[in-house]
């Protein structure tokens, strides 16, 4: 486990994955989270919350990134695949200022599964003209404050 300058942990972690079933969270974004699974360089406590227009339920999220996965040749199988998958979330519906889709109902659960305040980290895999949108949506539903945004 990757520890910080200080030495510490990091807290329980919710990523939320703008953008999900995008070509960018397929070429580059998936593989990568699961190779710090594997790598055991994530937090001990963490989800990942996928986030697209369409309306997907959480296992076929999971089918998704399982089919990305194996397309890049990581061979997503066993233990490790189930637990990995186990994390995979999907908030449809899209994400606006006007429309949050079912993101806040899924982060909710988010936040009671890992227990507390967890750590928001908000991935924007989408083309840039859509992170003003995103940002202002961000902070309209309360999810900016203390939240870090890549």
């Amino acid at each position: 486990m990757a520890t910080s300058k200080r030495g510490t942990k990091p807290g329980p972690t919710v990523f939320v994955l703008f953008g999900a079933t995008g070509d960018l969270a397929k070429r580059l974004v998936l593989p990568a989270f699961h190779r710090l699974d594997q790598e055991g360089l994530l937090p001990e406590r963490w989800l990942l919350v996928g986030n697209g227009r369409g309306d997907l339920a959480h296992e076929d999220f999971r089918r998704h990134v399982h089919d990305v996965l194996t397309q890049v040749g990581l061979s997503p199988e066993g233990p490790a695949w189930e637990s990995f998958s186990r994390r995979l979330l999907f908030a449809g519906g899209g994400f606006s200022s006007d429309n949050p889709g079912s993101m806040l109902d899924v982060l909710a659960k988010a936040r009671k599964a890992e227990g507390g305040d967890p750590q928001f980290v908000h991935y924007l895999a989408v083309p840039p003209v859509a992170f003003a949108g995103l940002t202002k949506a961000l902070g309209r539903h309360d999810l900016a404050r203390g939240a870090r945004v890549v």
